[in-house]
């Protein structure tokens, strides 16, 4: 496959990301950061018989921000991100993967997000995996409808990605069940059933590489999204053990929730990776 012919159209749908990731006034918590990477598929647990972590430990500034710091989305804005992913190649089809992020509001750490996700390719065009998610406040107790609160989900998803010599794209459904996360960013809308969603990464020459990723959420199964979100991050290899970043995110209602509001919450993030 000649990846020349493909770089215009990966271009514009790049450009347009960032158009929108900009233009609209990074990251909602939780969920799997997409950020894209090729692996040896034979640096695996069954084919080397010895376990070998992929990954990366990162800091981000957050400047711009309005995202906020707790689980019932009040406080200060975050202003750093700190955390790891860690994937772990048990096959040369099935991966794991973990992810940490720290939230850090003038050197006082306000939440813990975790994800973990097993993911297996069934075909070349067809993956599946299983997730959870769960956000932790740190130093204060976010409540709902005067009970604790704190995001928990579990979900199945379908992918169906169409990889490249140097990029991917991969459209996705996700559907969760025992979720208490909720649509809409003031939290009066139903539970979170289900996520429509969009990745593209791609290599910008040997150094430098692009990822987008775009979600719409929705309270019912087949449903009309009421909530959207997306991410651009953009990486360049710096040495061989660390890489810039520099991304734009969106959180953002679609439509008007119950109690009648549209609310936006959006972020820049400059920030650091060591890869290993």
């Amino acid at each position: 496959m000649n990846f020349k012919n493909y770089i215009k159209p990966i271009g514009i749908v790049l450009l347009g990301g960032l158009a929108v990731c900009l233009w609209l006034p990074p990251v909602l918590p939780g969920y799997e950061v997409f950020i894209y990477r090729r692996f040896d598929p034979r640096e695996n647990l069954f084919y080397q018989k010895k376990i070998t972590l992929h990954g990366e430990l990162f800091g981000q500034l957050l400047s711009p921000s309005t995202f906020p710091s707790y689980n019932d989305l009040s406080g200060e804005e975050d202003r750093w991100n700190f955390g790891f992913h860690n994937y772990l190649l048990i096959s040369s089809s099935t991966i794991l993967h973990a992810q940490l992020i720290t939230h850090d509001k003038d050197g006082e750490r306000t939440k813990f997000d975790w994800h973990f996700s097993l993911r297996q390719q069934v075909v070349r065009n067809l993956a599946l995996d299983i997730g959870h998610d769960s956000d932790h406040d740190s130093d204060h107790t976010s409540t709902l409808l005067g009970k604790p609160y704190y995001t928990n989900r579990n979900s199945f998803g379908i992918y169906i990605p169409w990889p490249g010599e140097a990029f991917i794209v991969e459209p996705f459904l996700r559907f969760f069940h025992h979720t208490n996360q909720r649509v809409y960013l003031d939290l009066s809308g139903e539970k979170l059933r289900q996520e429509l969603g969009l990745r593209v990464g791609a290599s910008l020459g040997e150094a430098a590489s692009l990822s987008l990723q775009v979600i719409a959420q929705s309270s019912r199964t087949f449903g009309r999204s009421e909530t959207w979100l997306a991410d651009l991050v953009f990486r360049a290899r710096l040495s061989g053990w660390l890489e810039a970043s520099l991304g734009g995110g969106i959180w953002s209602d679609l439509v008007r929730s119950p109690l009648g509001n549209k609310q936006t919450y959006y972020k820049l993030t400059w920030g650091i990776a060591i890869p290993f």
